[in-house]
């Protein structure tokens, strides 16, 4: 799985390259400053760009989904759950700077030899990370709590979203009744919610406690899925679309806009597996 852990942390890989890319900007624009000897002036620059740039990608992301924010305003500060137009971020990112030669500042230079920098860092996580970013729905079997066996890459034909979770895990118990009404929303989009490593009785009581219908959750007492995804940590939440095909990870807790986002989008995109070229 597109995921990176460091030390308790656990990123997905276009977070962690999202967090290098600003790391890395804002020290190059340091070391400019440093070596030019106008460091408060540039540092500043850097600081007002990236600044901007997350404050507008977090508000056009907002403004997109203001439906699911309505239903959980207190999400719009849940940046950690995800939840950024990067497009309108770079506008952002690209005001300051105009804003900067209109003031004539001589930080232009710096800002996009910067800019330059970080990007390529991002590029490369998501270079290193490609080949773990895409794979296919899982071919083996796992039995839902009747015990009859259900194998998700047998749906085929549906965009699947993937959940990964157990009851000792206090991000996957806050998001799973959210899913859950969410996936009941979405009629063309399948949700399977695998618990990992625990006994079906133990599920069933977790379940009957937080009132939520087991119908979509299905056994890995091995955590096989766990290993196949390469997942680090719980919850992680996997997007299949209707070929079968990976299209995004994510990890830890989700949001209800970031979901219904995702899930839109597997909708939009929906096509017949025959349709393939």
């Amino acid at each position: 799985m597109n995921a990176i852990a460091i030390g308790p942390l656990v990123f997905s890989a276009e977070r962690f390259a999202a967090i290098l890319g600003i790391g890395l900007f804002l020290l190059v624009a340091e070391i400019w400053a440093l070596w030019r000897g106008r460091g408060a002036h540039i540092s500043a620059w850097a600081f007002r760009a990236v600044a901007v740039g997350l404050l507008s990608a977090r508000a056009g992301f907002v403004l997109a989904n203001l439906e699911s924010y309505r239903q959980a305003p207190l999400d719009v500060f849940a940046v950690w759950q995800g939840g950024f137009a990067p497009q309108v971020g770079i506008v952002g990112f690209a005001a300051v700077v105009l804003l900067s030669i209109l003031r004539g500042a001589a930080v232009v230079r710096p800002l996009v030899v910067a800019a330059l920098v970080g990007g390529l860092g991002f590029e490369v996580v998501g270079i290193v990370s490609g080949a773990d970013t895409r794979g296919r729905l899982p071919e083996a079997s796992f039995a839902d709590l009747s015990g009859a066996p259900v194998t998700p890459a047998e749906r085929e034909g549906r965009p699947l979203v993937l959940n990964l979770w157990a009851s000792w895990c206090p991000p996957c118990v806050r998001e799973m009744p959210m899913m859950v009404e969410v996936a009941e929303r979405f009629e063309t989009v399948d949700f399977l919610f695998v618990n990992q490593g625990e006994a079906p009785e133990h599920i069933s009581r977790f379940l009957r406690r937080a009132r939520i219908d087991g119908d979509l959750v299905l056994l890995d007492p091995q955590t096989a899925l766990m290993e196949q995804f390469g997942a680090l940590g719980l919850p992680a939440t996997i997007f299949f679309d209707a070929r079968g095909r990976m299209q995004a990870v994510h990890v830890g807790e989700i949001s209800r806009a970031e979901l219904t986002a995702r899930v839109q989008d597997l909708q939009d995109d929906q096509q017949p597996a025959g349709d393939e070229t």
